[in-house]
């Protein structure tokens, strides 16, 4: 009897206990110190100590006699990923303009041809909806577009147009939009996008006004936080779902209990998850430091998620605001188990595609726009670069070399390709997630066995 190869040893932050982990079965416990170091030097035919119960250890799949069950484990969480991943929509993310009518401190695009501002025209749009039937016709689940930028809602007699030309071809192919926005022009075209099919709009918010003003100012020097609260009221009064974010930094995230506040006073937080959601997102270096991008204001995800941690027990009002994943932890506390396993955490060309105004084909958002991932054309002519496609097709922790073998493979799922390729040169390099530290931070937040 051994401990798991998959099993995961996560000191719980700030306090004593350990977090023991099986990925594969969707199972964690508590453990004291002594307990989790005898497991941990647990090998074949060794004995449990005192007070660890081997029969449940067993089923939950922490210790097994030998390879042979550990290669169960994994055949049996494989086909689990499969099954839920066949269940996951495809995104469309489509990107009708990469100009933009703020100038935010840290946008990744101004790395990209500054002269790509030009509108998507309407043929563009017929031959994204051609390549949609073509691709995605008969998927199950349907897939869903997203608008992206750029600025994709811009008050402007041709934005209104583009932006009813993908709502009328949405609603030809029983398709839902999403819209990932600046939030600046939104109010107006509320009434518009109540036409629908709106799956949700994604709008930021990055702090209480003035910091948030400073930080995406509008082009011309104006602050556009009154804008996006209004266009955020608008659209929870049209019953439009709304996902608020914040890219969280060392320069903002202290700020986070007074916008939380100022979410509560303007009633967001009492909607229900199905109308009102956030995201906390972290400020990072995808391509490269913007112009105006302090990189000693990064935060890794260790620093950043142990300062959230910190700031929640000092600020309640935060666990309102926004409940972390922490890699499944949240789930386990809602219900009991993890989530099913991930060995593939980009989507990149499977799950995910994105589409350029010129009529470029791209396999994410991190990467449209980027001319080193162009994967092909849907207009003017529809012309797919296999060779490239399959490179980032074939990318999961099966394929990637670092990933076999890794017990937080079918946690971390390999990380993001884009990052991968950024840092190490290559899609199928390893973006690696520092999975232990975050489930022991998980642990704390949600105080599990306290």
């Amino acid at each position: 009897m051994k401990l798991s190869r998959h099993a995961i040893l996560a000191p719980v932050s700030g306090r004593p206990e350990v977090l023991l982990v099986q990925p594969l079965s969707g199972q964690a416990a508590l453990l004291e110190p002594g307990h989790a170091e005898a497991l941990r030097a647990l090998t074949g035919g060794g004995a449990l100590p005192a007070g660890l119960p081997e029969e449940t250890l067993r089923q939950a799949g922490f210790v097994v006699d030998g390879e042979v069950d550990d290669d169960r484990l994994l055949a049996g969480a494989r086909a689990e990923w499969k099954e839920e991943a066949s269940k996951t929509p495809t995104q469309l993310v489509v990107v009708p303009t990469f100009g933009c009518n703020l100038a935010c401190s840290y946008c990744y695009q101004e790395l990209f041809d500054p002269t790509a501002q030009g509108l998507m025209a309407p043929e563009v749009i017929d031959a994204f909806y051609a390549w949609v039937e073509r691709h995605h016709g008969g998927d199950s689940p349907r897939p869903y577009v997203t608008l992206f930028g750029g600025e994709p809602l811009r008050d402007t007699p041709a934005h209104r147009d583009r932006i009813l030309r993908f709502l009328a071809g949405a609603r030809r192919l029983r398709l839902q939009v999403a819209a990932v926005t600046n939030g600046n022009d939104l109010a107006a075209l509320v009434p518009l996008l109540a036409e629908g099919p709106v799956k949700e709009i994604q709008v930021t918010l990055d702090g209480p006004q003035a910091l948030h003003d400073r930080r995406r100012p509008h082009k011309g020097g104006a602050g556009t936080f009154a804008r996006i609260v209004e266009g955020v009221d608008a659209l929870v009064a049209a019953k439009i779902p709304v996902n608020l974010r914040v890219v969280a930094d060392r320069e903002n995230l202290d700020a986070l209990p007074e916008l939380a506040e100022f979410a509560a006073a303007r009633g967001w937080l009492d909607l229900p998850s199905s109308r009102f959601k956030t995201q906390v997102g972290r400020n990072y270096e995808l391509f490269g430091c913007a112009s105006r991008q302090e990189k000693g204001a990064l935060f890794d995800r260790v620093e950043l998620w142990a300062r959230y941690v910190e700031l929640s027990e000092a600020h309640p009002i935060l666990r309102r605001f926004h409940q972390p994943r922490f890699h499944g932890m949240g789930h386990l506390a809602d219900t009991g188990e993890l989530p099913a396993p991930n060995f593939d955490a980009c989507p990149a060309a499977k799950k995910e595609w994105a589409f350029g105004p010129d009529g470029s084909v791209y396999g994410c958002t991190a990467t449209v726009g980027h001319p080193a991932h162009r994967l092909g054309r849907f207009h003017p002519e529809l012309v797919r670069d296999e060779e490239a496609i399959a490179r980032w097709q074939g990318r999961s922790t099966l394929s990637v070399e670092a990933c076999r073998g890794c017990s937080l493979a079918p946690v971390c799922g390999g990380g993001c390709g884009a990052i991968a390729w950024s840092q190490k040169g290559s899609v199928l390099a390893p973006d690696c997630r520092p999975v232990p530290e975050l489930y022991g931070l998980g642990a704390r937040y949600y105080g599990l066995g306290a």
